[in-house]
């Protein structure tokens, strides 16, 4: 794991409390409130017992979305790739997490499982100052993911995406260039260029 990730996973894991996504067997999204138990060079663990949905719904399709808030209002986004740890790692989740042996006391403690997840890609995003930044990032040899807007060969120079810019993150040249790091990803340019030089880069 290098450096940018393992920041953000220890972020995840010092914020702690995070909503996660599952699909169930309908394919419809659900999601709770986890907490990321231990973070390492690996991954991140979580928790679940036996008898919950998002235990199944882990197992079956071995993903797991994750999203949290940061203290200065940053966001964190996750997709990863999880499967079930040994049994060494719920007790280690145990010795980290000690409020955790008054909601299961004793040996009740293994109708849970720990969850590693071991691969996957993020996205830091700074919504709160000026100009706004996003940062990727990702490990367990998955590739980070840029979402948003790609300005094209098509382009015709006319400035229209530029003007319409939210953020004025939009440098003109040939083509006009998009700063990834400061853009809303709002759509502004892709609905205003007259040209159709704007490209989603995930449709």
């Amino acid at each position: 794991m290098d450096a940018k990730a393992k920041k953000y996973v220890d972020l995840f894991r010092s914020v702690k409390i995070a909503s996660a996504a599952t699909v169930d067997e309908k394919g419809h999204p659900r999601t709770r409130i986890v907490n990321v138990m231990l973070a390492d060079d690996s991954g991140m663990y979580l928790v679940a017992s036996k008898g919950k949905p998002f235990y199944k719904q882990m197992v079956e399709t071995g993903e797991v979305a994750l999203s949290a808030m940061c203290p200065e209002c940053q966001s964190l986004k996750f997709l990863g790739k999880c499967r079930i740890a040994d049994k060494e790692w719920l007790d280690r989740v145990f010795e980290e997490n000690p409020g955790l042996n008054e909601v299961y006391p004793g040996k009740t403690r293994y109708i849970l499982d720990a969850f590693h997840v071991y691969e996957g890609q993020g996205e830091w995003f700074d919504l709160l100052h000026h100009p706004i930044s996003r940062e990727a990032f990702s490990y367990g040899g998955a590739e980070p993911e840029h979402s948003g807007f790609l300005i094209t060969e098509e382009c015709i120079e006319c400035g229209s995406c530029l003007e319409t810019c939210p953020q004025q993150c939009i440098e003109a040249g040939s083509p006009y260039r998009i700063e990834w790091q400061h853009c809303l990803q709002c759509g502004a340019c892709f609905d205003a260029c007259p040209a159709g030089a704007v490209r989603r880069l995930h449709p």
